[in-house]
C-alpha cells in the first residue's frame, strides 16, 4: 500500500493539488501539505472522517452552494451514495472565496475499500486540457482514458438554481458539471448518455453530429446567441430541447477562469408549466393562431404534425411560422421554442 500512497502523492505534488486518502469507513488515512493548506481548520492529529471534514467546511463557510448549508447530512448521504455506485468521477466546485476547484474521486482496486480525492485549482492550463479533450487526472486503476461511470454523478451543484436539467460542457462535449435533474436523465439513459466522459445521443447519429458540430463551433460564430437542438427521448414521442449558451457569470464565479465553457440546458415539453395562447400572443405581439403554433412547436410537435392536427396544409403552418419570426426577430424555429419555453417557466401555471 505504501507504493500506492507514494504514487498518489506524486501525482498530487506534480499538480500542486490537495490529496486525501480514506478507508472503507471514510476515515482519513493520509493527506498532503496542500490539503492541509486548503483546510487549515481540520485537526489532523486525531482520527478524522469524511463527514467530519464536511461539517468543518460547513462551519467555516467554505462552500458556495446554499443547498449544502440547508441540509449537510443529506448532502453527505448523497456523496456517500455516489461513492457507492461510482468508481471514478470528476466535478467542479465554486468555493466561497471565488476559487474554482476540480475534484477527482476514485475507488481504488485491490484495496480494502480505499478511495481518494484530489483537489486542484482550475487554471487556464487545466481548462486548455479540457478544451483539447485531454485530462491529466485519469483513472489510476487502469491508467487509460476516462472510464464511463456506472451512473452519472455530480457531487457539486453549481446549477441547482435552474428549474430544469443543466450541465457545463467543453466545446468537445466533455461533461464537467451538472445538476441532479441532468444526472437523473443520464442515469435513465433517456435520450442522452456519457461515453468516456463525453455527452452523446445514442441511436441518433444525426442529432449527435449536430450537437458535436454546434458545440465545437459555438465560440467561432460571429454572435453567441443560444442554439437550441432537438434530442429524441427514450420511448417518448416529444423530444427534449437542448440549448447551448454561455453560462451566467454568477454560476461560475464572475471573473473566474471559466471562459470557453458551454451551458447546456434541457427542457422536457411534457413538464413545462402551462401557459395560455393568449398570454404568449400578448407577450410576443403575435396573433392567437400564431401563438397556438408556437406552443405546439414548444410541445415537440413538428410542422407536419401541427398541420395534421389543425387540418391545414403544411404551407399554411410554415407561413405562420415565418410570420412569427418576422414579428419577433427570432431566427428560426429553435428560437421560437426557446422563447416560449422561457415564457412558460416565468408565466406558466404550476398548479
Amino acid at each position: 500500500m505504501s507504493d500506492l500512497v507514494h504514487d498518489l502523492s506524486g501525482r498530487a505534488r506534480d499538480m500542486n493539488a490537495g490529496l486525501a486518502i480514506f478507508d472503507k469507513s471514510d476515515t482519513l488515512l493520509a493527506t498532503n501539505d496542500k490539503q492541509k493548506t486548503i483546510y487549515p481548520f481540520i485537526d489532523y492529529s486525531r482520527s478524522v472522517t469524511f463527514r467530519d471534514i464536511v461539517w468543518e467546511c460547513v462551519r467555516h463557510k467554505k462552500f458556495s452552494s446554499d443547498t449544502i448549508y440547508s441540509d449537510p447530512d443529506r448532502w453527505i448521504g448523497y456523496a456517500e451514495n455516489l461513492r457507492r455506485f461510482n468508481r471514478f468521477w470528476q466535478s467542479f466546485t465554486l468555493h466561497s472565496d471565488g476559487r474554482v476547484i476540480q475534484i477527482t474521486y476514485e475507488r481504488l482496486d485491490d484495496t480494502d475499500g480505499w478511495w481518494y480525492q484530489i483537489r486542484r485549482d482550475v487554471t487556464s492550463n487545466v481548462l486548455e486540457n479540457f478544451r483539447s479533450g485531454f485530462d491529466s487526472l485519469i483513472s489510476l486503476n487502469d491508467g487509460g482514458a476516462l472510464p464511463q461511470p456506472a451512473q452519472p454523478s455530480f457531487v457539486v451543484r453549481l446549477l441547482d438554481a435552474l428549474p430544469y436539467p443543466a450541465a457545463l460542457l467543453t466545446t468537445r462535449c466533455q461533461v464537467i458539471d451538472g445538476n441532479q435533474s441532468f444526472a437523473s436523465i443520464l442515469s435513465r439513459g433517456d435520450g442522452l448518455s456519457m461515453v468516456g466522459g463525453r455527452l452523446c445521443i445514442p441511436d441518433a447519429p444525426t442529432e449527435q453530429a449536430e450537437l458535436t458540430k454546434r458545440a465545437a463551433g459555438f465560440f467561432r460564430r460571429r454572435t453567441r446567441t443560444p442554439i437550441t437542438l432537438r434530442v429524441s427521448r427514450l420511448d417518448q414521442p416529444s423530444p427534449y430541447f437542448a440549448t447551448l449558451t454561455e453560462p451566467p457569470a454568477q454560476s461560475v464565479g464572475s471573473g473566474g477562469p471559466m471562459n470557453g465553457i458551454l451551458l447546456l440546458t434541457l427542457v422536457d415539453p411534457d413538464v413545462l408549466p402551462a401557459v395560455s395562447a393568449r398570454a404568449v400572443a400578448e407577450l410576443l405581439q403575435i396573433t392567437g393562431s400564431e401563438a397556438e403554433i408556437a406552443l405546439a412547436l414548444c410541445s415537440g410537435r413538428s410542422v407536419d404534425e401541427i398541420a395534421e392536427d389543425r387540418g391545414v396544409e403544411r404551407r399554411t403552418v410554415y407561413n405562420q411560422v415565418s410570420s412569427i419570426l418576422g414579428k419577433t426577430g427570432l431566427r428560426n424555429q429553435a428560437g421560437i421554442v426557446r422563447q416560449v419555453t422561457t415564457i412558460c417557466w416565468h408565466f406558466g401555471s404550476r398548479a
